[in-house]
Order: structure tokens, then sequence, then C-alpha cells
């Protein structure tokens, strides 16, 4: 059980920071921090959007599921 805490703190912490930054990436109406770097996030993503979303998507699943984990075994 102890082990099922820790890999959730990695997996939460992991899963935090890479959203932050792929959100950050991402192209909005008004340009963004995408822009900010010269497009970088739709040139290392590709030109479609669909897959970008859907890593987004999964990113945030595995936050919440891990933040579910932590609060799960916090007791332990």
């Amino acid at each position: 059980m102890t082990i099922l805490y820790y890999l959730g703190w990695v997996l939460f912490f992991v899963s935090s920071v890479l959203l932050t930054i792929l959100i950050l990436l991402q192209e909005s109406k008004g340009g963004g921090l995408a822009e900010a770097f010269g497009g970088v996030g739709a040139e290392t993503f590709g030109v479609k959007s669909g897959g970008i979303n859907r890593v987004t998507f999964l990113l945030a699943a595995i936050f919440m599921g891990s933040a579910m984990l932590v609060a799960g075994t916090w007791n332990v």
C-alpha cells in the first residue's frame, strides 16, 4: 500500500508539470505562449490539433486518477 501512495505522488507531480507545459504550448486564438516561442508547440506535436487534445485529456485523466489514489491511500 505504501508503494501505491508514493507512486500516486510521483504520477501526480509529473502529470501536473507536463499538463502545465502542454497547456501553455497550445496555440490559442490570441497566440499565447506558443507564439512567444515561434510556434514550437505546433511544430513539435504536428499540424493537427487532434493529437495534442488527446494527450491533454490523457494527462488530465492521469492527474485526476493520481489525485484520487493519493487521497485514497493517505493514512498509510
